[in-house]
């Protein structure tokens, strides 16, 4: 059996080999259509990615807009959220948020820091309901506090003849006596 396989076979000595490039009639012609294939290759390979750019923008503006539905804060600092997005290391998803929570954290005072800042003491003064209640507790404070003493006997103007002591030690039971009064 192996005998008759080894007769049926062609032999190779006799034929020319040829080499073969499918349908293409020669090896520049095969040269051609790989360049031809590797140019539209490189330039399809562009379009995706301009595409994959685009969609990537979309992709962050309905981040945006998801961060700003979540926290409307953001829509205050949109500019300074978008710079700092621009310079974060953090890629993707979280990158949005991470800038929103850097900018706050610049902006965040303490009640200290607010209760000397200018602008917070004019816009709680601006206000007829906290006007209203720092007046009614300055006018508690002063009702609270009793009046000095400013003449004897609630400031009655004395009707008797005037007493001038003969003595210091006269003129000072006289001080005593009057200042007793007025602790009163």
């Amino acid at each position: 059996m192996n005998v008759e396989q080894v007769s049926t076979l062609p032999e190779n000595d006799d034929k020319k080999t040829e080499n073969s490039y499918g349908k293409f009639k020669s090896a520049e012609d095969l040269l051609k259509a790989y360049n031809a294939l590797e140019s539209e290759f490189t330039k399809r390979s562009q379009k995706l990615k301009e595409l994959e750019n685009r969609h990537r923008e979309v992709s962050i503006e309905e981040q945006a807009q998801e961060l700003v539905k979540k926290y409307p804060i953001a829509e205050t600092y949109a500019e300074e959220i978008a710079q700092e997005a621009s310079s974060s290391t953090v890629q993707g998803n979280g990158r949005l948020k991470e800038a929103l929570i850097e900018v706050l954290a610049k902006k965040v005072k303490t009640t200290q820091e607010m209760a000397q800042d200018k602008e917070v003491i004019d816009r709680v003064l601006s206000e007829e309901a906290n006007r209203e209640t720092i007046i009614n507790g300055y006018l508690e404070r002063i009702r609270n506090q009793k009046a000095p003493v400013t003449l004897p006997q609630g400031g009655a103007i004395p009707t008797v003849k005037t007493y001038k002591p003969s003595s210091v030690q006269e003129a000072g039971e006289i001080a005593k006596k009057i200042l007793e009064q007025i602790r009163e």
